[in-house]
């Protein structure tokens, strides 16, 4: 058994991993115990909650990231893409996540924070019989931890998810 984890396109990566993990056509032969989301870029060609009043104050950052997919697979540049949406309409059900625990964790200044708090929504919702969790830290901006490693918030995080990894 193991524990996927990443930030920012990690955290996307992993669940897609845990996602062919749940289809029972696998191939992956790992078990899946727990995914940890840190800041996951999760996408949408519709804006949602604060994303446009954030795009507005920062066009650069939202234009950038409307963007990004269309360069990350040129084969399919469709924000709605479930591989970067995955709440996406017509997209696979997440239901068939295949992990029993995940953890999303979201920063308050973070252009796709409402993207992660929209997931873990969608995924209580969704029939999905694990358990998910969510944590936001307030004041700090995408991927914060990696920047200033000492900071409270920084180490508040690291021990949220070593805590998570090790239940």
């Amino acid at each position: 058994m193991v524990f996927l984890s990443g930030v920012s396109a990690g955290a996307n990566i992993a669940h897609n991993v845990a996602m062919m993990a749940g289809n029972a056509g696998s191939e992956l032969g790992v078990e899946i115990l727990g995914v940890g989301l840190v800041h996951p870029f999760f996408w949408g060609s519709t804006s949602i909650g604060s994303e446009e009043a954030r795009g507005s104050m920062d066009p650069a950052s939202k234009s950038g990231t409307d963007r990004l997919w269309a360069f990350v697979c040129p084969s399919n540049p469709d924000n709605d893409d479930p591989r970067v949406n995955p709440v996406a309409e017509g997209g696979p059900s997440l239901v068939g996540l295949g992990c029993r625990r995940v953890l999303v964790s979201v920063a308050e200044k973070d252009l796709l924070r409402d993207r992660g708090r929209m997931y873990y929504e969608a995924l209580g919702r969704s029939g999905w019989t694990g358990v998910a969790e969510i944590l936001e830290t307030e004041g700090e901006g995408h991927g914060f931890h990696l920047y200033n490693m000492d900071c409270e918030n920084a180490k508040d995080l690291i021990g949220r998810l070593a805590a998570f990894f090790n239940n």
